[in-house]
């Protein structure tokens, strides 16, 4: 029986976690919501992860690429972009009331993968899990 690797426990528990984290500002329909939706998009870059560069590449490989591959960091990348003049200020108003999005949505899709690392790390030097 094959077990499951530290990173992949890390990577998708800790974006369950920060997604229940970040939902309790809102109501227990938003706990589930962004928990779900973290989780699932973690789950594809830890898929992406596994095709390349392998679960067993060096921490900063799987961090850059499990960042890089979460469809959430690509979407508030791609809202940023089409929302720049909001968030320089050279624009205001009610077309940016949802400016902010996109820079929320990359820190929550930025944090998952350091918590994978960090639990492949304590796997290999602390014997934690």
């Amino acid at each position: 029986m094959r077990r499951i690797q530290p990173f992949v426990l890390g990577h998708v528990g800790g974006a369950l976690l920060a997604g229940a984290i970040a939902g309790t500002f809102f109501d227990a329909i938003a706990v589930v919501t962004f928990a779900v939706i973290l989780a699932g998009n973690a789950l594809i870059a830890t898929l992406v992860c596994w095709w390349r560069p392998g679960l067993g590449a060096a921490g900063w490989k799987l961090w850059l690429m499990a960042s890089l591959a979460n469809p959430l960091m690509l979407a508030g990348c791609g809202w940023s972009g089409l929302q720049y003049e909001c968030l320089i200020g050279d624009r205001t108003g009610w077309d940016c009331l949802f400016a902010d999005v996109g820079p929320f949505a990359t820190g929550m899709a930025l944090l998952p993968p350091v918590l994978g690392v960090a639990a492949r790390w304590l796997w290999r030097f602390g014997r934690v899990f």
